[in-house]
């Protein structure tokens, strides 16, 4: 599982933290912003595996794969994923929905799962998180920019809210970390900071000091608190 959650990480960033707007608007629109945004999921990927990406992953009986044809396959699938999307959005006028935002990630994550090794030379593997540290930026990924994204969807869906602005978007993204972060503090306090950060972001909602529907304030809240507590059992229980 070294692989895999190397692999998650890399494509978290990839597919949220490094997609600004502008390269967004441009996939959509162009081939060539798609390459763009396509290419930085193996640059990611290579620079989070580099130590194994000579290894044989994928032991096929006539055609074994190692790291970097995997990182190819994954480019490939990534590209076409992404480019059959926009046809069907944009094209088929397909709904862009949060079913089909999360039907887009399973898939992404479904084909992550097909090339993982068994085993690595030299490296000794136990459970299915051998390493901390892939793990935490995933759920630091999951808190601010991929909670952005779905949250968007939900408002888009239930509330026909707009994607938020900087200022609005920044802000929340802020707000679900510190929240996060609170489950991190060492000792037994840290269900009081969490509680306390999260009556001040309720107070910042009521007084309109942040523009956040109901709906967004609760499940950003949620995102936080599962991604905050599940960062804490893995840091301090493993």
């Amino acid at each position: 599982m070294i692989i895999f959650w190397r692999l998650m990480f890399g494509h978290l960033l990839a597919d949220f933290t490094f997609q600004t707007n502008l390269i967004n608007r441009w996939k959509r629109n162009s081939i060539r912003g798609m390459l763009v945004h396509c290419a930085a999921h193996p640059i990611c990927y290579a620079a989070l595996t580099y130590p194994y990406l000579n290894d044989v992953w994928v032991d096929a009986p006539f055609f074994p794969l190692n790291g970097w044809a995997c990182v190819l396959v994954l480019f490939a699938a990534h590209f076409i994923e992404d480019q059959w999307r926009v046809f069907n959005v944009f094209k088929s006028e397909a709904s862009d929905n949060t079913l089909y935002f999360i039907l887009d990630q399973l898939i992404h994550y479904f084909v992550i799962f097909a090339v993982i090794p068994g085993s690595l030379r030299g490296a000794v593997v136990t459970g299915l998180m051998p390493e901390k540290w892939p793990v935490l930026g995933c759920l630091f990924v999951l808190v601010t920019h991929a909670s952005t994204v779905f949250i968007y969807f939900l408002e888009k869906d239930f509330l026909g809210a707009a994607y938020p602005g900087a200022r609005e978007k920044y802000l929340a993204m802020g707000q679900r970390l510190a929240l996060a972060l609170c489950f991190l503090v060492p000792g037994n306090v840290w269900p009081l900071l969490a509680l306390g950060w999260l009556s001040i972001m309720h107070y910042a909602r009521k007084k309109k000091y942040v523009d956040s529907s109901r709906l967004g304030f609760y499940a950003g809240g949620g995102a936080a608190a599962f991604c905050g507590l599940s960062a804490r059992l893995i840091y301090y229980c493993r």
